[in-house]
């Protein structure tokens, strides 16, 4: 199709000297006004919105930059200030791999360290410390094949004390053996539960009036717990006076266990070594 604008052909007879008559085709120049006006493109009405966007886009992507910048530099700085930490008395959080083996937590424990005071004050009341025991040979503290058991694991140590309880006639021995590392610590435990429950060993109490470590006495009413914790094993045996046999569903023994084992002696004792490594 051409276009309105093309221009136009034209026709006319014209008669040479001859007689012939020719058709001469001639061309006609386009009528003014014929024209039509070249249309809008559309992307050139968009050019300035497109701007307008891309702009805003890209003050966005400042801020957006900004706003990560500064919430960095503000955690970076928390941390550094230990802000939004509980307050433990010193910065920072134990390290399980600082107690990890006693290759990398190589000094003793000591009769100070574990048990400072009188008295242990916990939730539930203060343990008042009647008796304290740091031996090298770690059989002291256990009975049977538990003693065996021990030594196998690579104990150096025992740490360990005679309490009262915060519960009308509930005594309690309590202490930590110092294992080779973490492993030795994880299997032993493992180890200890069939013994116990086949009699075959135990932890032993410390004798009342008795010399420390010179009379370990296995106690069948006793109950006994223990766990481990980076190359160390805590453990307790909770007694009565009366000589009552503790029962598996003794109301007071599992609070005792908590207190010793978890809050104080993993907790505090071991948790501030790991702290300070």
């Amino acid at each position: 199709m051409l276009h309105a604008s093309a221009s136009r052909a034209a026709h006319r007879r014209m008669a040479t000297p001859g007689g012939l008559t020719v058709l001469v085709r001639q061309m006609v120049a386009p009528t003014p006004g014929l024209h039509r006006q070249p249309s809008v493109r559309p992307w050139a009405l968009r050019e300035p919105q497109r701007a307008m966007h891309l702009l805003m886009t890209g003050l966005g992507a400042l801020i957006m930059l900004g706003i990560c910048g500064l919430s960095s530099f503000f955690v970076i700085v928390d941390e550094r200030r230990g802000l939004g930490a509980p307050d433990t008395g010193t910065m920072g959080a134990p390290s399980p791999y600082a107690i990890s083996s006693r290759d990398l937590d190589p000094d003793p424990l000591s009769l100070a360290e574990v048990f400072s005071g009188a008295q242990v004050r916990l939730g539930a009341g203060s343990y008042r410390v009647t008796m304290t025991h740091i031996d090298n040979v770690c059989a002291t503290a256990a009975t049977g094949e538990i003693g065996t058991l021990l030594e196998d694991a690579g104990c150096t140590q025992v740490v360990r004390a005679s309490m009262t309880a915060p519960y009308a006639g509930y005594e309690v021995t309590t202490g930590i053996f110092n294992l080779a590392d973490a492993e030795a610590a994880t299997r032993a435990g493992e180890r200890i539960r069939p013994l116990v429950e086949s009699g075959r060993g135990s932890f032993a109490a410390m004798a009342a009036g008795a010399a420390p470590g010179s009379d370990p006495r296995d106690r069948p009413d006793a109950q006994v717990g223990w766990h481990d914790r980076g190359h160390f094993l805590v453990y307790c045996v909770i007694t009565r006076s009366d000589n009552v046999p503790i029962s598996p569903d003794d109301p007071y023994a599992p609070r005792i266990t908590a207190d010793l084992l978890d809050t104080y002696l993993a907790g505090e004792v071991i948790g501030a070594r790991a702290l300070n490594l």
